[in-house]
């Protein structure tokens, strides 16, 4: 026969705070995350400098902004306003907006998961102490030894 039910409360206080370390690290890994795209100026605040006078000079410079920045006019998200712009930023920002959300939400569900461990480590102490002190008031030790002798002696 096995030895029965068994739980590290210790155990459980450790991986709580775990659960509870990992969800804080991925919820700043997401806020950063979106920061980072927001000062891209992925369809919120575009970004960049008010148009200039066009000569060859500045759309070449233009030309090489766009190369290296996501945005050159402001108020442009970054894949243009253009037809095939405005239909990316709507799949774009749909996907943004509900990897965001999910990455929030998992982070909550982590942060959860780490206190409710952290709770059951608690209550498992609290009802081994209850259980222990209870058998202790039923059952005094050596009474208990005397019981068994007694039932021995009975028995032959």
């Amino acid at each position: 026969m096995g030895d029965g039910f068994q739980s590290n409360a210790d155990a459980l206080k450790a991986e709580g705070k775990n659960f509870s370390d990992i969800a804080r690290d991925f919820h700043q890994a997401t806020t950063k995350l979106r920061n980072g795209l927001a000062a891209q100026g992925d369809g919120g605040g575009g970004g960049g400098e008010a148009p200039k006078e066009t000569t060859f000079s500045s759309v070449a410079q233009d030309a090489w902004k766009g190369l290296t920045t996501f945005s050159d006019k402001q108020g442009t998200p970054p894949w243009g306003d253009d037809e095939l712009g405005e239909k990316f930023g709507v799949v774009y920002e749909g996907l943004r907006d509900g990897m965001t959300d999910s990455m929030k939400h998992l982070a909550t569900k982590l942060d959860e998961i780490g206190r409710a461990l952290e709770r059951m480590a608690k209550n498992h102490e609290e009802n081994e102490d209850f259980t222990q002190a209870l058998i202790k008031e039923q059952k005094p030790e050596k009474q208990f030894a005397g019981e068994v002798r007694g039932l021995k002696s009975t028995a032959r």
